[in-house]
């Protein structure tokens, strides 16, 4: 195993933004960017030995800022995915989000995914960087920190360990939003690709896409990945909780009720032999599948540009808008003082 650093450009204001790679003793590696704590490659081998880089993305950072690409690779929070009318409570006290997408909250504001973070401590395998946010900001109460640790495994298991500490009650939802394109082929979109769930419920949403608080089951309808099937088979089938000609973008209730980290969704590519086994102790994933990025004319890196339904985002999660659902949804707030943790990973293999 080692580590290694390199220069990998500015931000507007002149501060450096480095890129950290971990390569394992068979060569697999993965490369994360101090911007937004992002994973910026991740190559993995075929069943052929071949290593070919399987998340979306791009080759220099300003990219990376820009909403409309997608929060390629990067850590999103302090809450991931949707709040209803960019507000909450917590005992009564009312707070108020920044209102980015429509009138509601979309990944925090986007502070996490487009600051640069600082590097905590490296190792041959491992490197962990550490975000801090001041009490009040973006209308978030309590003073908060979040580490992210990745560790690359021998074993081609890619490890990420969200830790927060905030000296006040506060909420926290924090994920990665990798596209993975499990081909590593610039030609291919995700639709070949082959999806399971483990789950049996999703949560209903409105026409914007915002939880309604109901839970409802998957049996028979065009979300259901119980049994592991093409993405593209079912994704352009009219639904009501799929907006027209965007496809899958919608949280899955995962089966695990334990809280122990479980296997949430498994994505095989037939014509590489490659799989991801997606690993979490949260309660939800969020399956997303590009259908909001443009469909030509975005840049990428050298395994394709970054357009619509190159890649499968699997956002590990607490339901969306838990924030304002927590008497509905499984939930549980960031205590002063106290450790809250939470582990995903990504296992690969081939067949």
């Amino acid at each position: 195993m080692s580590i290694s650093k390199k220069f990998f450009g500015k931000t507007e204001d002149g501060e450096n933004i480095d890129l950290y790679t971990i390569t394992n003793k068979s060569g697999a590696s993965v490369s994360i960017q101090t911007l937004g704590a992002g994973i910026q490659s991740l190559f993995m081998p075929d069943r052929n030995g071949n290593n070919g880089d399987v998340v979306l993305g791009f080759n220099t950072p300003e990219y990376y800022k820009n909403p409309d690409l997608g929060y390629q690779g990067l850590v999103v929070g302090r809450v991931a995915n949707r709040i209803r009318d960019a507000k909450f409570s917590i005992d009564g006290v009312e707070y108020h989000t920044p209102a980015n997408q429509g009138t509601w909250t979309l990944h925090g504001g986007g502070r996490f995914s487009f600051s640069v973070w600082e590097v905590k401590e490296t190792g041959d395998n491992f490197i962990v960087l550490q975000k801090f946010s001041p009490d009040g900001e973006d209308g978030f109460p309590g003073n908060f920190t979040m580490n992210v640790e990745y560790t690359l495994t021998d074993g081609n298991i890619l490890r990420i360990e969200y830790n927060i500490l905030s000296d006040a009650k506060t909420v926290a939802n924090p994920t990665n939003h990798a596209y993975f394109n499990l081909s590593a082929n610039p030609g291919e979109t995700i639709e070949n690709h082959f999806l399971k769930v483990n789950a049996d419920c999703f949560t209903e949403t409105d026409e914007n896409q915002l939880p309604t608080g109901e839970i409802t089951p998957l049996k028979g309808t065009m979300l259901d990945f119980e049994e592991m099937h093409r993405i593209g088979d079912n994704i352009d089938k009219p639904f009501r909780a799929v907006i027209d000609g965007i496809g899958y973008d919608n949280n899955y209730c995962l089966k695990n009720k334990s809280k122990s980290l479980c296997e949430a969704a498994v994505l095989y590519h037939r014509e590489s032999g490659r799989k991801m086994s997606v690993y979490t102790d949260l309660p939800g994933i969020q399956v997303y599948c590009g259908g909001w990025l443009a469909k030509s004319g975005n840049p990428g890196k050298e395994n394709g540009n970054v357009t619509y339904r190159r890649g499968i985002a699997l956002e590990t999660q607490f339901y969306p808008n838990s924030v304002n659902l927590y008497d509905k949804f499984p939930f549980r707030y960031v205590e002063p003082g106290k450790e809250f943790k939470t582990v995903t990973e990504f296992r690969f293999t081939v067949e």
